[in-house]
């Protein structure tokens, strides 16, 4: 009898997904993919970690699940002629993998099990059959991999730690685990119908079906981290963004206030943006150009956002959002999936403001660079990664102590203004800062968000004021 549910290791999963893809890509061009065909399957059987999962008897009864339920949830079953040609053609003469395919088949789960663990004592011979026919079974049954995978992963992500040396490495990553045909096929089955269509729309982008949406955009976060220039942004430099995103701005989006075309940022501390919501932990970008529209018109960037997850690399997309300049990203503070997606975009923003402010005003961060070794840049290049694998590593500037300036009357007589109390903290704070004054009353000025750091007032010979909060009943 089936089990209820079949529980597998994320990695178990992925490689009964990697498997797939490749058989339905396999079925699409028999001639070109002949051979990825035979190593994906062989690599199966002979890959795999004892601790991780993915060794080759669990990829083939995770599998067999998977079949099984796709007949009980979906109506597509084994017993159709191009399923059992599939098989026939799979299987070949191998008679141990013919009886587990007919145990499959009959629904005879123990059976099944027991031969895929004899398999595996004897040395695997029979899964490499059985693995191309349970693989060319699921091709045929969900020919374009947006079924979902009906998986109990009890793996839960680590506690999130980053090292700059790290980001690069991850990048890579990303950009392997995005050429995986699985991974657009997973993107078809986890983003709906709507939110493609939100991100592709078909005015723009005609004659797109969902798949071939989901597959254009991999292709472009991929070739858009390739190309990304990266920054890590320390934990002091993450808090100062997130208040920063929490007050209002005012400001428009300026294309100068953009840190470089395309880029990835990873943040030191997860930023919570809505309760229940995984937390922000990274982001990428590039600008965004739709096809047959004017390059006249304002700059647009299409924005990624990441957060942790157990998976290698511990980073998996959860929001898509395009920012356009001259958006002022007004504040939506409000736990719902419009105002939780606004706020994620606003904390990249502020940490987009933050690192470029020295181009506007006098800077709050130092940039320093954290370069790759040239035998990493090496195996970049072999992802097609342009970019020389550079980290800029973002921390705030030292807070300088304020030396007081006296206050006179506008004639620029009269007495000053003493600060003889004692000392007091200025606290951290936006100003809508305007870089033309001369011209501020005619409207012809343009403002630009500058982040004023806390920093002590007062004389330096004077103790720290004790401050008194009276809290009021309404």
């Amino acid at each position: 009898m089936f089990p209820d549910v079949f529980v597998a290791t994320q990695a178990t999963a992925n490689a009964w997904r990697h498997l797939t893809a490749v058989a339905r890509t396999f079925q699409r061009n028999p001639a070109l993919e002949a051979d990825r065909y035979a190593r994906a399957i062989q690599q199966t059987v002979t890959g795999g970690d004892a601790e991780k999962g993915g060794r080759g008897f669990e990829v083939a009864l995770f599998g067999a699940s998977q079949l099984i339920q796709f007949e009980e949830q979906h109506g597509r079953h084994m017993l159709g002629s191009a399923v059992r040609a599939t098989l026939a053609e799979r299987v070949g003469h191998d008679r141990p993998a013919w009886a587990a395919v007919e145990d499959l088949i009959r629904h005879d789960w123990s059976a099944f099990a027991r031969k895929v663990a004899t398999f595996e004592r004897a040395g695997g011979m029979s899964l490499t059959p059985l693995l191309g026919a349970l693989s060319g079974a699921a091709a045929v049954i969900d020919p374009d991999g947006t079924l979902p995978t009906f998986t109990l992963d009890g793996t839960e992500a680590p506690p999130w730690s980053v090292n700059p040396r790290q980001v690069p490495e991850w990048r890579r990553q990303i950009v392997a685990r995005l050429e995986a045909p699985e991974t657009s096929e997973g993107t078809a089955r986890e983003l709906t119908e709507e939110q493609l269509t939100a991100i592709f729309p078909p005015e723009a982008f005609p004659d797109l079906d969902h798949v071939a949406r989901a597959r254009l955009l991999c292709e472009q976060e991929r070739d858009r981290l390739r190309s990304a220039r990266m920054y890590y942004a320390d934990a002091d430099t993450t808090a100062v963004a997130t208040r920063k995103a929490a007050r209002p701005r005012k400001s428009p989006l300026d294309p100068q206030r953009v840190p470089s075309p395309s880029g990835f940022l990873v943040l030191d501390q997860p930023v919570d943006y809505a309760p229940g919501m995984a937390p922000l932990v990274a982001a990428s970008w590039s600008v965004w150009y739709v096809p047959g529209h004017s390059e006249d018109g304002p700059t647009t960037w299409s924005l990624t956002l990441y957060t942790h997850t157990a998976a290698t690399p511990p980073l998996a997309p959860i929001g898509f959002e395009r920012l356009t300049a001259g958006d002022v990203l007004a504040t939506k503070h409000e736990a719902t999936q419009e105002g939780a997606a606004d706020f994620a975009s606003r904390a990249i923003v502020a940490c987009w403001d933050l690192i470029t402010q020295e181009r506007v005003g006098r800077a709050v961060v130092d940039v320093t660079e954290e370069r790759r070794k040239p035998v990493k840049v090496r195996a970049d290049r072999r992802r097609g990664i342009a970019d020389d694998g550079t980290v800029r590593l973002v921390t705030i500037r030292g807070r300088q102590e304020s030396v007081p300036r006296p206050r006179r009357e506008a004639d620029g007589t009269g007495p000053t203004r003493q600060y003889d109390r004692g000392r007091w903290m200025v606290h951290e704070h936006t100003r809508d800062h305007c870089m033309n004054p001369a011209l501020h009353s005619s409207g012809g000025c343009t403002h630009q968000d500058i982040t004023v750091l806390d920093y002590p007032k007062g004389p330096t010979d004077k103790p720290f004021l004790d401050t008194v909060y009276v809290v009021k009943a309404d």
